[in-house]
């Protein structure tokens, strides 16, 4: 642009001295024309310095919301190794622009869909069509953790038509996804109350009638009497059929924790407090680790006295009866956090039911053992005080459970 005023003004300056001598002939001396000379020179330099600074101005204001941008904004070129590299795309991912540059492509890439073959899948639609939009997919962070994000990304070419390579925008929808995970967690579960509601209604009355009815044919029985196996099968089915229908009337029920100071060490010593009269016929010790001085927590006591009752319960049903069986607890605290840890030496969770553990209804207890609300219930409470609560567990060897507030 500058070589091109350069050359029109020059053409121009000579234009322009041809029609001054035409007009002015011997009027004009050669100082004056040396004075016309250099005023029109500085003009036209004048005016390329605007245009520089103009241009400056406009570059930095474009490169400012690229470099600066909230969404990561990543160049890589033929050979998908990374050249660009914002402020957006360090947050989301971690890793410096030092760090990153010259780096493939792929090691943001998780190893499931470079094994699965979706990444180059996406590679090639982008070179066929010469962009995609709005792909959801996940994503791998310096640390190796996954995030969930929404990316498009569309190709560059020079004025000749030749690639220059891909500019890739990512935005980070991890915490939107985990938002509408929890949205329809909450909408499933007023779809159960509701549902339960109306057979809890449905049913409770007739189950009161055949009971009772039992009940009261037992009172005349004994055990050797004909009929009394009957009767008594009766009973225990109608009860629990009632306490299955009041647990998931009770998971179905939003929650509302009524809060009050406590340590983790009062609520173990309250919920096992009993302990010796769960194991039934099972050899179990209970060993407690508990910390000499825990942090003080703001808890529904009630409810993590369920929850840690019921983790201990699980334990308890998880080891069988021919083996001796330990079930430790400890608590403590780590950066700040108090823990919570229950642990057995029971039969274990399969690898393929972890993902599903805390799912309402999903049990691996067996017909009439569970109705596979306890865990779930377990990870709503610790939810709703603003903890995690994490599981590991192998076969043949036991399971560990872990409460962080």
């Amino acid at each position: 642009m500058e070589h091109m005023v350069h050359s029109e003004s020059d053409k121009y300056m000579s234009d322009l001295f041809e029609g001054l001598k035409r007009k002015f002939g011997d009027k004009l001396s050669d100082t004056d024309f040396e004075y016309i000379s250099k005023s029109f020179e500085k003009y036209i330099f004048e005016m390329i310095k605007l245009m520089r600074e103009g241009k400056s101005v406009h570059e930095k204001f474009f490169s400012d919301i690229i470099l600066n941008s909230v969404d990561g904004i990543i160049g890589y070129n033929k050979e998908r190794k990374i050249f660009l590299w914002n402020i957006g795309a360090q947050n989301i991912y971690g890793y410096t622009k030092e760090e990153i540059t010259d780096k493939d492509l792929s090691v943001l890439v998780p190893e499931k869909n470079l094994d699965d073959g979706s990444f180059e899948k996406n590679q090639n639609e982008i070179a066929e069509k010469g962009f995609i939009s709005g792909v959801e997919t996940k994503s791998r962070t310096k640390d190796g953790t996954l995030k969930e994000i929404s990316m498009s990304q569309h190709r560059i070419y020079d004025e000749k038509g030749e690639l220059l390579g891909t500019v890739a925008i990512i935005r980070d929808i991890t915490r939107v996804k985990k938002l509408e995970k929890e949205l329809r967690e909450k909408e499933n579960l007023a779809l159960i109350g509701q549902v339960v509601s109306s057979i809890a209604h449905n049913l409770s009355n007739p189950l009161n009638i055949i009971s009772g009815n039992a009940d009261y044919l037992l009172l005349d029985k004994k055990k050797d009497d004909e009929g009394y196996e009957e009767l008594k099968v009766i009973v225990d089915e109608t009860t629990r059929i009632t306490k299955s229908i009041r647990s998931i009337l009770n998971f179905a029920r939003p929650l509302a924790p009524m809060r009050e100071e406590t340590t983790f060490n009062e609520l173990v010593d309250e919920a096992t407090s009993g302990f010796k009269f769960l194991t039934g016929n099972k050899t179990i010790k209970l060993k407690l680790r508990l910390e000499k001085n825990p942090l003080t927590v703001k808890v529904d006591k009630e409810l993590f006295k369920d929850l840690i009752l019921n983790l201990v319960s699980n334990s308890i049903q998880a080891i069988p009866v021919e083996k001796q069986g330990l079930i430790e607890v400890v608590t403590s605290t780590k950066n700040s956090h108090s823990v919570l840890e229950i642990s057995d030496n029971g039969t274990g969770i399969p690898k393929n039911d972890l993902p599903n553990i805390f799912k309402p209804f999903f049990s691996t207890k067996g017909y009439g053992k569970g109705t596979g609300l306890g865990l779930s219930f377990a990870e709503r409470v610790v939810k709703e005080h603003n903890g995690k609560i994490e599981v590991t567990s192998e076969e043949g060897k036991g399971t560990h459970f872990k409460i962080i507030l």
